[in-house]
């Protein structure tokens, strides 16, 4: 890794941004059906913003299992699984361990992409849906809710326990991650196709809204293409660009009464690509009962959150307020404040919750009003 290193003319800033912005686009794409990413675009943009080319990584790859039992193992070979070694590498070096479980996560998409390539190679959305929420709930994609929540917790999961060894550049060690976060993408990709041609034999499906073929139609299709299209820039806006809208903090603290120091580092640790798909589920959540702009514009927005935020029964099994709580608890996790907020009283708890409703839909607000 150090002849690499010396050949390289690394632009960290660039790289950097670089890897937030792919994992985050793509963790967010990954929550559509029967999306694969395409990471050869991803491969070469990091080549050019490390000044090296594909000999120069080929030719470390050689040197780095010469004398070692995996010198002739395709999978640990492979340039782009190595390049994304030597950038795990570097980032740990300068202990950024953020960027570390970025790249791990960046690797987790690429496996996913070319496993599912090969499994499920003509994809139906329809029994795409009806396989994912038919899993075992055991199944990785089910346990962590989504497929992009399971790769992340699996990028996190292993980046704990492979951190020493790819910091040290230990072969043996780096040979042992690769196999194993190859290998548990590999069975939950395997046995969720299986579910996949089985619900296929059976003719099992959910069948999504069809395509517009009337004026009627065509206006509702439209208004689902411009929803889609506000809800991911808004969750990129907070995300990847790391807005922090210092007028919502200012207005949800007022109205909540939160402290300000906890409702200000909440929505601080709420800039990270790792909620992307919180944050997206939250705003679509949102979003979805709407009626017209002024619900959002105009004064009913605020009895709309406050109507939101008061349910306590519902048929529905994922609902606004749940998934406000849900992201919640990530961030004062992030936070190392769950703690503090179990001791709360159910009103303190509420009132926190009610901050980040108000703050995330305020971003909301204050970018389209």
């Amino acid at each position: 890794m150090d002849i690499l290193l010396q050949k390289s003319k690394i632009d960290y800033s660039k790289l950097r941004s670089l890897i937030q912005r792919t994992v985050a686009k793509e963790l967010s794409n990954l929550s559509e059906p029967c999306y694969y990413p395409s990471m050869k675009k991803v491969y070469y943009e990091i080549l050019h913003y490390t000044g090296l080319t594909d000999k120069d990584v080929s030719e470390f790859v050689d040197r780095f299992y010469r004398d070692s039992k995996y010198k002739d193992f395709r999978l640990h070979k492979d340039l782009a699984t190595n390049l994304y070694i030597f950038l795990m590498n570097i980032f740990l070096q300068k202990n950024d361990k953020l960027l570390f479980t970025y790249t791990i996560a960046l690797l987790s998409i690429r496996y996913y992409s070319n496993l599912m390539h090969k499994m499920i190679a003509y994809c139906n959305k329809d029994i795409f849906r009806y396989s994912l929420d038919n899993l075992n709930k055991t199944h990785l994609f089910s346990r962590e809710k989504t497929i992009p929540n399971a790769l992340y917790f699996l990028s996190k999961e292993v980046s704990k326990k492979y951190e020493r060894g790819i910091k040290n550049k230990d072969v043996d060690n780096i040979a042992k991650f690769i196999t194993e976060i190859r290998h548990r993408i590999n069975q939950s990709v395997k046995s969720f196709a299986g579910v996949y041609y089985t619900a296929h034999e059976e003719g099992k499906s959910i069948k999504t809204v069809k395509e517009p073929d009337e004026e009627t139609n065509a206006y509702q299709y439209q208004s689902q293409e411009k929803e889609s299209k506000l809800v991911n820039d808004i969750t990129k806006k907070i995300t990847i660009y790391k807005f922090i809208d210092n007028k919502a903090v200012l207005d949800a603290k007022q109205l909540t009464k939160v402290n300000s120091s906890v409702s200000t580092l909440i929505s601080n640790k709420l800039a990270d690509v790792k909620f992307t798909n919180e944050i997206k589920i939250v705003i679509q959540l949102f979003l979805k009962d709407l009626r017209k702009v002024s619900d959002i514009c105009g004064k009913e927005y605020f009895n709309y959150v406050r109507k939101l935020m008061g349910i306590k029964r519902t048929n529905q099994t994922v609902y606004f307020k749940q998934q406000v709580n849900v992201l919640l608890l990530k961030v004062l996790d992030e936070m190392k404040y769950r703690e503090n907020y179990n001791k709360m009283t159910s009103q303190t708890q509420f009132l926190m919750n009610l901050y980040l409703a108000y703050y995330m839909t305020m971003v909301l607000r204050n970018s389209i009003c």
